[in-house]
């Protein structure tokens, strides 16, 4: 069932605990307390889960009975966004409303450039933001 596109489709692109809860037949505590303890992998800003599908599904691929033991491919979120990106982009990405965006902007959470009334925010900034708020650490990062 897991390698069912079709399946992976009726979801968003950034899912919910209540997304992840059901795709896993759990409740929405033990999501919670999987993301803090870094079973399921997400990314914490501002006291919100950020979990995107792309990351779940390769990690419960690599949980297979059937997949190669180890850790999941690396899989990269912002591959499909140009290197400047807006806050429609972050909107899109984060699964978060106009307001959420801009609040993060402003406060320095997300790193980004304010160039007259227009919000620009470069890849590799964002790319090294989600690193330092994944729950998945790395050896060396222990």
């Amino acid at each position: 069932m897991m390698d069912d596109g079709a399946y992976w489709d009726a979801f968003p692109t950034t899912l919910t605990t209540g997304d992840v809860a059901k795709i896993l037949s759990v409740g929405k505590p033990a999501v919670l307390t999987r993301l803090k303890s870094g079973v399921i992998p997400g990314h914490l800003i501002v006291g919100s889960w950020i979990i995107f599908k792309a990351e779940v599904r390769a990690w419960l691929e690599s949980t297979s009975n059937q997949a190669p033991p180890g850790p999941p491919e690396p899989v990269d979120v912002l591959a499909d966004y140009a290197e400047e990106m807006s806050y429609r982009d972050l909107m899109e990405l984060f699964g978060k409303t106009k307001q959420t965006i801009y609040t993060w902007l402003h406060s320095g959470e997300i790193p980004a450039f304010h160039a007259g009334n227009r919000w620009i925010i470069h890849k590799p900034q964002l790319r090294r933001k989600l690193a330092e708020t994944s729950n998945q650490k790395t050896q060396h990062d222990q």
